[in-house]
Order: C-alpha cells, then structure tokens, then sequence
C-alpha cells in the first residue's frame, strides 16, 4: 500500500479513490448552470461576455486556477462565449478535481460580470 500512494500521490487517479464528487456536489453545480454529459462523466457550461476580448480575458483568468489545480479544462471560444467541458480523462469520469475549478470558474465569471 506504501508504494500504491507514493506511486499515485499526486495523479487524478488517487485523488479520485480518496474523493470522487459527491452526488449534493453535482447538483450544486447543475443549480449554477452546469450540464451533466455522458452518464455523469462530464459536466459542461457557457459563459456568455459582452464581447470576444472579454470572451478571451476570461480565457486567460481560467489558466492559473487550472494550473494550480493541475487539472486542465476542454475550452472553446465562440466570439461572447466560452465553453468549458470538465472531466478527469485518467479515470474517466469525474473528480474533486472537476468541482473545484467549476466553482473557481464560476467565482472568477461573477468577478468579471458585475
């Protein structure tokens, strides 16, 4: 067992056997807009801006929250749109992982819209 934690320690994989997101975790997120993909493997949802700069400056506020984490999103930009698709491609499904950046994502969309 040692060796499993030293081997895994830092990887998705471990975190996700100490705590995978809990189904009252899921649907705080589904109630902040967040869309549950492919039988809860992956959550998704649209940040709407006034305009692509704003679209691109969100973009580029996303970055260090992800890395932190080191839990990187798919992110597509639709000119006053920004899509995220979260998910934990190691043990495909979702994680701890993915909650905490879509609320980190979701605090840092309230800082830049009031």
């Amino acid at each position: 067992m040692i060796l499993f934690k030293k081997l895994f320690l830092n990887s998705s994989f471990f975190l996700f056997l100490m705590s995978g997101i809990s189904s009252k975790e899921l649907e705080e997120l589904k109630i902040n807009g967040w869309i549950v993909l492919e039988n809860g493997k992956k959550i998704k949802k649209e940040f709407r801006f006034k305009d692509f700069k704003q679209s691109v400056d969100f973009l580029k506020d996303i970055q260090p929250s992800a890395d932190a984490l080191d839990h990187h999103p798919d992110v597509c930009v639709y000119y006053n749109r920004v899509v995220v698709e979260l998910t934990t491609h190691d043990v495909g499904g979702l994680t701890d992982l993915d909650y905490k950046l879509a609320i980190k994502l979701d605090e840092l969309y309230k800082m830049k819209t009031s």
